[in-house]
């Protein structure tokens, strides 16, 4: 998170910590959940027919937020070794244009993942009866929150650019 406190950031950092919170405690409803499923099965010789299914969900679910939260944090793997080597304007440069390339891939991923959400609401998962078009929400949600992020950074590097230029 930038040192700005603007509304925009201050408004994304109060929702990484939302974020935050709500990956923790799908993780842990998760380990709870498939703990107790590994000791049905085996002590109790019983399984919860439920239990695989909703990890499953929650699995996919927990992997979007922390994909918010690595991307806010600048968490995710990049490859600098070449804009290490430019001088700093021209790196600016290549950081926003990387920029406008991830909004633009976001903006796949959204699109996609709201045709995806909208035409799995009549598919009920087997074993719980919940629409997939829950379990696949996660996809635009996260992208849309990823591409307000993408394009903070890339004003972020705009300003970076003028400012190396003085």
């Amino acid at each position: 998170m930038s040192n700005n406190q603007g509304p925009l950031s201050k408004a994304l950092g109060i929702l990484e910590k939302v974020l935050n919170f709500l990956s923790g405690g799908i993780l842990v409803i998760l380990v709870l959940i498939v703990f107790s499923n590994v000791l049905g099965r085996y002590v109790f010789h019983s399984s919860l027919a439920w239990a695989e299914e909703i990890s499953r969900f929650m699995l996919i679910w927990m992997v979007f937020l922390g994909s918010i939260a690595a991307y806010v944090n600048n968490e995710h793997l990049g490859l600098d070794i070449l804009t290490n080597a430019m001088p700093k304007r021209l790196a600016q440069i290549v950081a926003v244009v990387a920029d406008l390339l991830v909004v633009y891939a976001l903006y796949l991923l959204v699109s996609g993942g709201y045709t995806m959400t909208k035409e799995s609401w009549d598919w009920l998962s087997p074993a719980t009866a919940i629409p997939y078009g829950w379990v696949y929400l996660i996809v635009p949600f996260a992208g849309s929150i990823m591409i307000i992020q993408a394009l903070a950074k890339a004003v972020q590097h705009v300003k970076l650019i003028f400012q190396t230029n003085n």
